[in-house]
Formats: C-alpha cells, sequence, structure tokens
C-alpha cells in the first residue's frame, strides 16, 4: 500500500468513515495514477477498487496497479460494483469529496448506495496533495526547465509589429515541441491589457514603448509549472521603471522571509506592505502567491485570509503585481519550494527588467 492511500485511510479512521469514494479526475490520479477522464476509486483498508468505463479498460489496467480494475457500461451507473463490495465488506459509512462534486452526483450515489451514510470529506485529499514528494518536486523542475527554455525562445521574437497572440502561439508551440502541453491559457497582455492580471490573449498589435506581461507554464506528467515574466519593447518610461523596481523589490521581502514555519499570511504582508508604503497599495489587489501541482491553484497561499504555517515539501508562487489602469501592469512570479531551512527557487530567468 502506497504512503499517500496510508495517510488518507488514517484521516478517515481518525473520523469514522469506513471508506472512501474519489472521483474528481485530479485526485483520482494522486491516489492511483489513472488519468482517465472517468472513474470512481473506491478505498477501504482490505479493497480498492478503480471503476471505469470500456474506454479506459487498457489504460487503468496499466496505470492503476493496486486497484481492482472494473469495468462497466459507458451508460450505466459506476456504483453498482462499489455497493456490492461494501456490503460484503460492511461498510456503513463512506467519505466523499463534497467540495469538488456536483449535486447531481450525490443524489445519484445516495440512490445507487441506499442504505449506506455518505459523508462529506472535502480537502481531504487535497491535504495530503500539499507536500510534494521528491518525484513530484523532480516533474515540477522538468516542467519549469521546459517552461523557461519557451521564454528564451519567444524573447527573440518579441518585437513591435506581432501581436499577443503571436507571443503565446510561439511559447505553447516551443513547449509541445519539447513534449509538454500548456498547465493554463498563455497570458500575453501588452500595454494597457497588462494592467489586467488575468488579460485574455488578443489580436493587439505589440508597440514601441510597452510592457508585456507573459505568464504560462507547462506539464509534466501531470505537474504543472507556473512563471511570469514582464519585459519592455523598447525603452520604458522613468514610471514604469518605477513600477517594476517596486514589484521586484516586494517580491524579494517576501522571499526572504520563506522558510519552515512562517505563516504565509506575514509573506504575503511583506510584500504587499512595501508595495502599500510606496504608494501603489491600491494596484494590488490579488494574493501574492498560490500553491501548485497536479492543479495550478492548490492550497496553502499567500494571502491575506491564509493562516497556516509553512511546512518543508509545500510548492508555492510568490507572484507581487501593481496595475494602472488604461496604463499598464507588472507582475513577476517565481515558483518556490519549502525546504527543511529555507526554499528553493525553481525559476531561474532574470528578473532584472529585460528591454527588447
Amino acid at each position: 500500500m502506497n504512503a499517500r492511500i496510508e495517510q488518507l485511510l488514517g484521516i478517515l479512521k481518525s473520523q469514522d468513515v469506513d471508506a472512501m469514494l474519489i472521483a474528481s479526475g485530479v485526485n483520482r490520479r494522486f491516489l492511483s495514477g489513472f488519468s482517465g477522464s472517468n472513474g470512481i476509486l473506491f478505498i477501504h483498508p482490505e479493497k480498492r477498487l478503480l471503476v471505469t468505463d470500456f474506454r479506459y479498460k487498457e489504460q487503468a489496467a496499466k496505470q492503476a496497479k493496486e486497484y481492482e480494475v472494473v469495468v462497466t457500461s459507458q451508460f450505466l451507473s459506476m456504483f453498482g460494483s462499489i455497493k456490492e463490495a461494501a456490503e460484503k465488506l460492511g461498510v456503513k459509512r463512506i467519505g466523499f469529496e463534497s467540495d469538488r462534486m456536483t449535486v447531481d452526483w450525490l443524489s445519484g450515489a445516495k440512490r445507487d448506495l441506499d442504505g449506506i451514510e455518505l459523508v462529506p470529506c472535502g480537502n481531504i485529499v487535497e491535504k495530503i496533495r500539499a507536500t510534494k514528494s521528491q518525484y513530484e518536486i523532480s516533474c515540477i523542475q522538468t516542467a519549469q526547465r521546459t517552461a523557461e527554455l519557451a521564454l528564451q525562445h519567444v524573447l527573440g521574437i518579441i518585437r513591435p509589429g506581432i501581436t499577443e497572440f503571436d507571443v503565446a502561439a510561439e511559447i505553447g508551440y516551443f513547449m509541445a515541441k519539447c513534449g509538454c502541453l500548456n498547465s493554463f491559457n498563455t497570458i500575453a497582455a501588452s500595454g494597457p491589457n497588462s494592467s489586467m492580471p488575468h488579460a485574455v490573449v488578443s489580436n493587439r498589435v505589440l508597440q514601441k514603448g510597452d510592457f508585456i506581461t507573459m505568464d504560462f507554464g507547462c506539464v509534466y506528467d501531470g505537474y504543472i509549472s507556473d512563471m511570469t515574466r514582464t519585459v519592455a519593447i523598447g525603452q520604458p518610461t522613468d514610471e514604469m521603471v518605477k513600477v517594476y523596481n517596486i514589484v521586484l523589490e516586494a517580491q524579494k521581502r517576501a522571499l526572504d522571509l520563506i522558510a519552515p514555519g512562517v505563516n504565509c499570511l506575514d509573506v504575503d504582508t511583506a510584500a504587499r506592505g512595501y508595495i502599500a508604503e510606496m504608494g501603489y497599495g491600491d494596484y494590488f489587489g490579488h494574493g501574492l502567491g498560490h500553491s501548485f501541482g497536479l492543479e495550478v491553484h492548490e492550497e496553502p497561499r499567500f494571502s491575506p485570509q491564509c493562516r497556516e504555517d509553512l511546512v518543508p515539501g509545500i510548492c508555492i508562487s510568490v507572484e507581487p503585481g501593481i496595475y494602472l489602469p488604461g496604463k499598464f501592469g507588472v507582475r513577476i512570479e517565481d515558483t518556490v519550494c519549502v525546504t527543511e531551512d529555507g526554499y528553493m527557487n525553481f525559476t531561474k530567468a532574470p528578473k532584472e527588467l529585460i528591454i527588447l
């Protein structure tokens, strides 16, 4: 039995829950290795089932070697095999991912598992996922190296006259040629568009004097990278340089704090407080960072709402920004892994202002 399942079973036992259903794709993959789009895990101390449909019969057998694979019709309920196993094991209480499942899913589960109590168990698996193993860290490092090669490539192409779509496409195509897909929709926001933290790529033509903010990442064996760099196309104004340097210093102050036992709120405050001190507090309205792994946004986070302490193995972003509506924006994002005595920075790309 792998350590992830042991952790899960230990938590379930402490909550007087006999078994667990896992139906969300990301948690299903984390606990079984199965990456198909349809299936339910039944996890019990004495039995583990992966119920899926015909499309994934061969894939499930290859990927989920610790599970008994049950193939059912794509058009029928998957709960029949689970109910049969649960009844044989004397299961009375089954946990489910209350934070991820729909009302309709729960209604179907209650109908088909009648006589068994379904217990909300949200965020259990996510808490296990928060601290990454050495293998997970190595996957993230590989993804990040690929993303940085894509950045080097696109910096040689960016010039006035091309569009944001051109920039985003070049980043995605380069990573695809390296065997990695985008981990999320690439942001390539230029000029006034860069004042929108999650700007959607457009046909806007890059112009001399623009900032362009590029936020992107790729996936390696399911694990994502995430980085942001803002560069200038031609000579920036004094105000642009000033704002860039404030964001860079804010990130440095946050990074200097990261270590085991440090509270996430304190890291956020270090960057946010400095930006406010410099007069731009109203223009930094998102969290300083988020954990990541199999998903782009995981817990814990650097934000005013998070009171969790950092522990070794947490992989988290540090991405302060300043966004001046209608003018420009700056964001600089590194991703780090908390270690026993500090942190390891996955992001090696230069942070000093690049002028193309």
